[in-house]
């Protein structure tokens, strides 16, 4: 089920109600069976695929932690080793299979002649047929969850003992799907805890999901169609639309992604449980690095700590610190998807990185007059107004790869967007079909009230305090209408959360 189905809207009050009325030493229970039959109402036998895998991390970080407690570090470097092999395995088999097999089936396509020459075989009997794997829901994700799981096992950290809790860990419906990969010692940390209902936290909680649900709905959605339109005709498309396209598909993703990872994190805090946050307005990033501190941020943080880290960090020399950057976007764009553009975009964020912390680097020790008076250029407001539209440009590229299917489609759109054509006649009778101009102007609006509430109403006297803050029932009035007019902006398609498909 969807986030922003009408079946989750019937499930999630459902699994909040059980949960608040439960005793303490059932909820986890009956908490995981909820969260079971939200991932099984997908495909069922996907669950089974969930559980086995959750058992044998469950296991594996039982010997690990057996092992290190015995004195023996070699045997559980070696069980570490294979639990991330068997990890690893699973989600290649899944989401890489079909991709290898294609990528294979294309190179002998272009050296079939000669291999078949060669080795006396018909070129066509050395290509295979690709076996469609059905990519299970959330498999990167929680796939994740479990190599941090061994992987700080192995550092010291000690395991969880009751294997209800470590599978909620990992079956935990809000953020099951598409994340944010969690830490499990701040998850268990909570989940042990007795939860104490606060009318503050619920109320935060329902904000948030309304949030969500408008930027996946009212805006993700309707922008979807525009963006699909532009990409479909992306070597035909004026510079005004490919600029159209490339921003519609920016905004997109993040509304979708943000917007799920809002409802994800309402729904938990509806429980009581604190999920982190993924997004702290990425697109005002002052540089990449800083652009990947703000976004997903629960994978750029991982990615960092289990594998650009292990992979020697910056505390190495300069070639081997753009080796490890360049190796940890690569894999990371893979991660993205089974494909070659990812794999370009991560590659693409990379050289970014690296150009990034190369001019970092040279001003802080170069010490020359034109360093010296870059410096202290950056420390300007324009400077920092510079730094903002490059980073967004350089996204917004990064982006465009992203998207297009193939790279023949994304050099298209990059060609129109330096296009003298201003328009052509592709988005324009989309755009006219879908109010998301509407949508944007109330969410800016929204977002303009929202993050600047608490500064306004300081000055205003006690007395006033009320029109400022709302008794309960203006507010559930103000809720209720935040959700009709969610709705009321939503296309009659609704688009799936980009990415599930991760």
């Amino acid at each position: 089920m969807l986030f922003s189905s009408l079946s989750y809207l019937l499930f999630l009050p459902a699994a909040v109600l059980a949960f608040w009325l439960l005793p303490h030493r059932f909820r986890s229970a009956v908490l995981l069976a909820g969260s079971y039959f939200f991932y099984m109402s997908w495909i069922p036998l996907y669950g089974v695929l969930l559980f086995t895998l959750t058992l044998a991390n469950y296991l594996i970080g039982r010997l690990l932690y057996g092992k290190l407690t015995g004195g023996k570090k070699g045997q559980a470097r070696a069980v570490l080793t294979a639990g991330i092999i068997v990890n690893l395995a699973t989600l290649s088999y899944f989401k890489y299979t079909d991709f290898a097999i294609s990528s294979w089936n294309y190179v002998v396509s272009l050296l079939g002649p000669a291999l078949g020459h060669g080795l006396a075989f018909q070129p066509g009997s050395l290509t295979f047929p690709l076996q469609h794997v059905l990519l299970p829901l959330g498999i990167s994700f929680f796939v994740f969850e479990f190599i941090h799981y061994i992987t700080d096992i192995y550092k010291g950290s000690k395991p969880i003992g009751n294997f209800v809790n470590f599978s909620l860990f990992a079956a935990f419906f809000p953020s099951q799907i598409a994340g944010p990969i969690k830490r499990y010692q701040d998850f268990i940390k909570q989940l042990e805890a007795p939860r104490v209902f606060s009318a503050v936290k619920f109320e935060q909680g329902i904000t948030l999901i309304l949030q969500g649900l408008f930027k996946k709905v009212a805006l993700a959605d309707n922008l979807s169609p525009i963006v699909s339109q532009g990409f479909s005709h992306a070597t035909a498309l004026g510079g005004a639309e490919a600029w159209t396209a490339s921003l519609a598909f920016a905004i997109q993703i993040y509304c979708d992604f943000s917007g799920y990872t809002d409802m994800g994190r309402g729904s938990a805090m509806l429980m009581g449980f604190d999920l982190p946050d993924n997004f702290n307005w990425p697109y005002v990033a002052k540089s990449l690095t800083d652009f990947w501190k703000r976004w997903h941020i629960s994978l750029s943080s991982w990615l960092r700590d289990y594998l650009y880290i292990p992979l020697g960090g910056s505390k190495c020399s300069t070639a081997r610190r753009h080796f490890n950057l360049l190796a940890t976007m690569l894999l990371g764009g893979l991660w993205h998807g089974a494909s070659w553009h990812f794999v370009v975009w991560g590659g693409f964020h990379g050289l970014g990185l690296v150009i990034n912390h190369s001019y970092d680097s040279w001003l802080k020790r170069a010490g020359d007059p034109v360093s010296r008076t870059l410096a202290a250029f950056h420390q300007t407001g324009v400077a920092e107004v510079l730094s903002t539209v490059g980073t967004f440009a350089f996204v917004l590229v990064g982006w465009v790869l992203f998207r297009a299917e193939t790279m023949a489609d994304a050099m298209g759109v990059l060609r129109g967007m330096c296009s003298p054509m201003l328009a052509s006649s592709y988005l324009a009778e989309t755009i006219e079909k879908h109010p998301i101009f509407a949508a944007l102007a109330l969410y800016a609006g929204y977002r303009l009230i929202a993050d600047n509430i608490g500064r306004l109403s300081q000055p205003v006297p006690q007395p006033l305090q009320k029109l400022v803050r709302p008794l309960l029932p203006a507010r559930v009035v103000i809720y209720a209408s935040l959700f009709i007019l969610a709705l009321g902006l939503a296309p009659a398609t609704a688009s799936p959360f980009i990415y599930f498909a991760f």
